[in-house]
């Protein structure tokens, strides 16, 4: 089969023939209709996210839109190395269906951003009564803009979405957001965040971003404060480390935990995939997204637009 192929650890990726997945038990063999093109696989395939293989040569990607013998579309993924899902075929364990009448291509690019903040919002909100403030770092990026959506649907009063892109910043606006620069430092975050602590942080940055917003929630005094913030690390494109200052995690009732797979569970996420995929699908949530042909690859791979690259048959 023709399929995206990288033959070394940062390597970009050539079309070039692979062997066809050879399906083992509860795997099945399915036709690919499209593929995100999401960080995660960029990561993976470069060696130095915790889940990469460090398997060579292998195809990229994690999930797609295929179809089986039936012809029905479905959302699968959980494939094995050497193997991924920017080729034209695959063996997956995951098949979901559709909802009917959704574009394949929406689906394959948009379900992986949308469901990284609809997971801990939708767990946040089972955790207390409202979910009253949610704060949302990088959310400039596709991810991030279907966060800020998801807050909304999930009963957010306010989204302050942080970014550093004037035009996608007007965007987390017309999306229902208070629009923030990571230019203006922790006091113009502490300013819009109103004196009133999130209910949960979104950071799909970490590093300078995660520890800006940690100074603008410093406490000065020894009152009682009753808010209840819970910090989810989902992307670290601004930094591997950040600098969480001891004195916050005393004066402020703060969790800081993760949110991907190993930290939730598979199972977790399976589940929620049919909702989210159905409001993707009514346009509640809308996520960018650009097609490219599997034979443009390398632009695929080069592409840095505001929409999330998906890879689809020539």
């Amino acid at each position: 089969m023709k399929a995206a192929v990288i033959n070394d650890a940062g390597a970009p990726p050539v079309l070039a023939d692979f062997a066809d997945p050879e399906p083992v038990e509860a795997e099945s063999a399915l036709t690919v209709l499209a593929a995100g093109l999401h960080p995660l696989v960029r990561r993976l395939a470069s060696g130095g996210h915790y889940g990469s293989a460090g398997v060579y040569p292998l195809v990229p990607g994690v999930d797609c839109v295929a179809v089986g013998s039936d012809g029905a579309p479905v959302y699968a993924g959980f494939v094995r190395a050497p193997w991924g899902t920017l080729a034209e075929r695959v063996a997956a364990r995951m098949g979901i269906p559709l909802p009917d009448g959704a574009d394949p291509v929406l689906i394959a690019g948009g379900l992986n951003p949308a469901m990284s903040g609809w997971l801990p919002l939708a767990r946040r909100r089972r955790e207390v009564a409202a979910l009253g403030t949610v704060l949302v770092l990088g959310a400039t990026g596709v991810a991030g803009r279907t966060a800020v959506q998801a807050a909304r649907l999930l009963g957010a009063d306010r989204v302050v979405g942080v970014g550093r892109d004037p035009d996608r910043l007007r965007e987390v606006e017309r999306l229902g957001g208070v629009p923030v620069s990571f230019d203006e430092g922790p006091e113009a975050l502490g300013a819009a965040l109103a004196g009133t602590a999130p209910s949960i942080i979104l950071d799909y940055v970490w590093g300078p971003p995660a520890e800006a917003a940690w100074a603008a929630l410093a406490r000065r005094g020894l009152h009682d404060d009753p808010a209840d913030i819970v910090h989810v690390q989902i992307g670290a494109g601004a930094g591997e480390s950040a600098a969480l200052p001891a004195g916050l995690l005393r004066s402020r009732r703060l969790l800081v935990r993760g949110s991907g797979a190993g930290s939730t569970s598979l199972d977790a996420i399976v589940a929620a995939m049919p909702e989210v995929m159905r409001r993707l699908a009514a346009g509640e949530i809308v996520a960018p997204v650009r097609a490219f042909p599997l034979s443009r690859i390398a632009d695929a791979w080069a592409f840095t637009g505001p929409e999330r690259a998906v890879v689809v048959p020539d």
